[in-house]
């Protein structure tokens, strides 16, 4: 058991006690569940010395604007037989965007269900260089702004005009530090903690190295393989390679997952309809378009013969692979232009035996500072202060099960339920 924290008097207050256990946040994807994810959940564990895990995980969709291998409830249940305690959907309109959003989006509702530690991976793995990192970073950004602007006026990207005006601002030593994609949205992460620390929270952070591979890479030595490389794996067929890198109780529910390019498949069909039957000017509503982005589109999805080929033909110094996926699956959900919403909630996807007491206590009157759901069709006091945020978990999943060919009843978010092992 992890140590016991004192919690400031205006908190401790509301919960009726004057010491809570120490619980830990962590955000994921499961993408699908494996060793490397497993390593950090132990890892950080033991570092923060936590009673409990709150995972944020990301639904049906993820940042990469790819649909998950698996739904999210049976990712989320395979995250609490393998150590989380409790599960809580990271809502569509963080989940599926840029890093920053992300992070953001977690981090609120982690801070909303009363967590009392962060952890999140790092190729460093050393805070102190990611604080330091940020305090530059925030202390001249007017500096780095302007620069990122000229970039991007020169046909960049916003994240490589940022990494380019980094480098001449603070030195390419620093910047270097930025070129890992964990470090990056570690860095968004302390951002959003630096924050609510400004509000008067006492949320730790702690950064734990990544142990292993990264996304897409395969270290068969140590015996961890990126969730990237585990995908290529699934679509090769090889079963066998598979099992080495996830823990045992995943194997069966990846393979009874349909290959990911059947969801490709079917993607492009609709992304072909929506940008044929949608004129230019409708298509320049859709949430996140670029400036004329849409009748480049209306041009290549003519001359696509895959989601492949058409994402390849967007993709520019501009406009990178992740920003154009997320964009596609905008488009087939009719997303318009969104403003970011003002309360969060925390839609709950599994807990464990200690997870549902824990779960008690967040419903609790004065316990939380945001909704907990867990059953929509019964808690629509509870959720409809947050139903434009809302609406589009329900539209992916919708989504989702179109694009996995899978019953529209039987696996809608209104049928399926929390896994309450």
């Amino acid at each position: 058991m992890g140590s016991l924290r004192r919690l400031p008097l205006s908190l401790s207050r509301s919960l009726c006690y004057d010491f809570i256990m120490k619980v830990l946040g962590i955000t994921a994807e499961y993408n699908p569940f494996h060793n490397g994810h497993g390593y950090h959940l132990r890892r950080s564990v033991e570092q923060t010395g936590a009673d409990r895990v709150v995972v944020v995980m990301s639904g049906d969709f993820t940042q990469r604007g790819e649909a998950a291998v698996m739904d999210k409830w049976t990712r989320s249940r395979l995250a609490v037989e393998n150590g989380a305690d409790l599960v809580l959907e990271l809502p569509f309109v963080f989940a599926c965007s840029r890093g920053s959003i992300f992070a953001s989006g977690a981090v609120d509702i982690l801070k909303g269900a009363g967590v009392t530690d962060i952890a999140f991976g790092s190729e460093t793995g050393q805070l102190e260089q990611l604080e330091e990192l940020v305090t530059a970073l925030d202390q001249r950004s007017r500096e780095i702004d302007e620069l990122r602007a000229l970039e991007m006026k020169r046909g960049d990207s916003f994240v490589r005009a940022y990494r380019q005006a980094v480098a001449r601002v603070i030195g390419e030593k620093t910047a270097a530090l930025m070129d890992k994609p964990n470090n990056i949205l570690a860095m968004e992460y302390l951002r959003r903690i630096r924050y609510w620390r400004g509000q008067g929270t006492t949320i730790q952070a702690h950064a734990v190295r990544r142990f292993g591979s990264g996304y897409g890479d395969v270290n068969r030595k140590e015996g961890f393989a990126g969730a990237s490389a585990l995908r290529k794996m699934m679509m090769a067929g090889d079963r066998e390679l598979v099992a080495d890198y996830v823990p045992d109780n995943v194997v069966s529910d990846l393979w009874a997952a349909e290959d990911p390019r059947r969801a490709e498949e079917r993607a492009f069909l609709l992304l072909q309809s929506e940008l044929m039957r949608n004129s230019a000017g409708q298509l320049a509503e859709i949430y996140c378009m670029g400036e004329g982005l849409e009748n480049k589109m209306k041009k290549e999805i003519v001359r696509a013969g895959s989601m492949e080929e058409f994402v390849s033909s967007i993709v520019s110094r501009r406009y990178t692979e992740a920003t154009v996926r997320r964009l596609v699956i905008y488009i087939l959900m009719g997303m318009k232009v969104y403003e970011p919403p003002r309360q969060i909630y925390g839609r709950v996807l599994a807990a464990g035996e200690k997870g549902r007491a824990l779960l008690s206590q967040l419903k609790k009157d004065g316990a939380v500072s945001m909704p907990v759901i867990t059953n929509i069709n019964k808690e629509r006091e509870l959720w409809s202060p947050v139903a434009d945020t809302l609406k589009y978990d329900l539209l992916a999943a919708d989504m989702y099960n179109v694009l996995k060919g899978r019953d529209l009843y039987q696996f809608s978010d209104r049928v399926m339920g929390p896994a309450m092992l």
